[in-house]
């Protein structure tokens, strides 16, 4: 029955998974883009910001359309192909719940569904629902924030305990980790745009 419960709860919530950055085709097949590589990095969780930024604006510099103006179109189109994929690189890298994704799906183990019974945490499960309660029963900013930096809270501790696993090559674990990180994620989304509604009204 629990297990019954649990999946209704997930099923909920499954909006966080559109965050997950598919590197397959659309028959199933992998297309074997790897973001790391595109950036210039080693496939690895723990990646220097600034270090990042600075590959990806030496990337987007060489790739400016007016060092291409006197080009063929072939050559155009083709720097811009690669412009839109070192831009969507540095949006997934740089982000900690898409770099794991993708860091899964690089080790052959993906999260498919929110609703997969060996990564739910139930009882993370029944927490959702009750801080989801909480949000809909706020009605200001200021009952809002405190559970907005609780949840900010609980993503920066998910996120050290991925670096600590991925370091140590406990995929299996990882994947269990990025699972949370995906709902946590979730409700800082829900209650930054029930924050912005607020401000509307």
């Amino acid at each position: 029955r629990n297990g019954a419960i649990s999946s209704n709860i997930a099923a909920r919530f499954s909006g966080a998974a559109s965050a997950t950055p598919s590197s397959r085709t659309q028959d199933g097949n992998e297309n074997e883009i790897d973001h790391f590589r595109i950036l210039g990095f080693e496939r690895t969780f723990t990646i220097p910001m600034d270090e990042l930024k600075a590959k990806y604006k030496h990337l987007m510099k060489n790739l400016h359309p007016d060092r291409y103006a006197t080009a063929s179109k072939e050559v155009s189109a083709q720097k811009g192909s690669m412009a839109t994929d070192v831009t969507r690189a540095y949006g997934i890298v740089g982000d900690p719940l898409l770099r794991s994704l993708h860091l899964l799906e690089l080790h052959g183990t993906p999260i498919e569904e929110m609703n997969d019974q060996s990564i739910i945490d139930h009882a993370l499960l029944f927490e959702v629902m009750e801080i989801r309660e909480q949000i809909e029963d706020a009605s200001t900013d200021e009952e809002l924030r405190p559970i907005l930096q609780s949840s900010l809270a609980k993503k920066d501790e998910l996120i050290d305990q991925l670096a600590e696993a991925f370091r140590e090559g406990r995929v299996d674990d990882a994947k269990r980790i990025t699972a949370k990180l995906q709902y946590w994620a979730r409700i800082e989304e829900t209650i930054v745009g029930k924050m912005t509604s607020v401000h509307k009204q």
